[in-house]
């Protein structure tokens, strides 16, 4: 992961020279006499005097002098006061190459006191008058080729979605799963990832997750339920944590409009939910609230969760259904048909490819039209 560092010494006069270039004279900043009667008692630098910092980041260090910035987010945690001296650190979260992030923190370079952290969103520019010799070439990998290009992290890769889906992904899947060894990694727990996310991803950036893992459905009513509190652990308390987990992970790791996507259930819907399974049922319920909520979150960050709604598939879960439930499911679609685990996995990377923001917070029912 590529980081650096620079040092500066801040004063009074830095406060005075910023108000003299901003306009902002504010007397918190430049007026001794005023201060001093504030909590602070001296004069504090501008908040806005800290973007310079960051922006000195971006244009000499991160990515360097090709930096074209995007974004910028601040987070004031201590008044600095001068003089001191601060130091900035910086490393890179994500760079596809064409765009990326940067985490930021100015602190104290003698107590280490954090004084801002944040972080910036950049892309590249190219000057009119480049060679052709330092513009990509015609025979160069393509985006997707790359070694470096962002991954597509999908969990339950053993299942038959992950596995359908990590196949049609191919070299842009980072597929993993609890058990069953594979061709994608073994993890003790999703909730474990953040630990080893870094190593499995090797230097890559995340354009999406996909979680398929999800307890198998349960088949005692909540009104017999031998075991409350580790039923519900199980099915409701530990999907949900993982899912946060996901999204933290996208947040940390993922390029702009990587999305995060949960896959939902029509047992969970009005009017189809399914009560034999009641626990698996309320699991799933919690998405669509979830997407929405991780939308307004993620949105900061140029980032989306959504969800997709499935009705009965092919497999997986249902590979020993009946073949009088089999026959009941296929009925109730138009199509007479079930969808096979590599529909799905089509479908998923159709909803992933789809960069528009106006997804972001929504829940597509991907059913056929399949009646209650």
């Amino acid at each position: 992961m590529k980081s650096a560092e620079f040092r500066v010494d801040v004063t009074a006069q830095s406060a005075l020279d910023f108000a003299a270039l901003s306009g902002d004279w504010n007397p918190l900043h430049t007026n001794a006499e005023y201060a001093a009667e504030t909590t602070y008692r001296r004069p504090v630098l501008h908040g806005a005097f800290s973007a310079g910092l960051f922006s000195r980041m971006a244009g000499m260090f991160l990515p360097g002098t090709e930096c074209l910035l995007h974004s910028l987010q601040l987070r004031f945690v201590t008044p600095i006061v001068p003089p001191a001296s601060l130091v900035v650190s910086g490393h890179v979260v994500t760079d596809s190459g064409e765009t990326g992030r940067v985490d930021v923190a100015v602190s104290d370079a003698r107590t280490g006191v954090r004084y801002v952290d944040g972080s910036y969103g950049f892309g590249r520019h190219v000057a009119i008058g480049s060679s052709a010799a330092e513009l990509p070439s015609a025979g160069a990998p393509s985006y997707a080729e790359r070694a470096d290009a962002p991954v597509v992290l999908v969990t339950g890769a053993s299942g038959a979605v992950g596995r359908a889906l990590t196949a049609r992904l191919g070299a842009r899947a980072l597929g993993v799963a609890r058990s069953v060894p594979g061709p994608w990694a073994q993890i003790a727990d999703v909730e474990q990832l953040p630990l080893q996310i870094e190593s499995l991803l090797a230097g890559r950036a995340l354009a999406g997750i996909v979680h398929c893992a999800w307890p198998a459905s349960d088949n005692v009513p909540l009104t017999s339920l031998p075991v409350i509190d580790s039923g519900v652990e199980h099915f409701v308390a530990a999907p949900l944590r993982q899912s946060i987990v996901l999204a933290q992970i996208l947040k940390t790791h993922g390029v702009p409009d990587a999305a995060l996507v949960l896959l939902g259930s029509t047992a969970a819907s009005p009017g189809r939910h399914n009560y034999r399974m009641p626990l698996y049922s309320l699991g799933k319920a919690l998405i669509p609230e979830l997407v929405r909520v991780l939308a307004t979150e993620l949105g900061a960050t140029r980032q989306r969760a959504l969800a997709v709604v499935l009705d009965v598939v092919d497999g997986g879960m249902n590979e020993n259904m009946s073949k009088m439930a089999r026959i009941a499911h296929a009925g109730r679609s138009p199509s007479g048909t079930l969808p096979s685990a590599d529909d799905v996995a089509a479908q998923l990377i159709w909803v992933l490819e789809n960069k528009s923001m106006l997804v972001s917070g929504a829940v597509l029912s991907l059913t056929g039209g399949a009646l209650p």
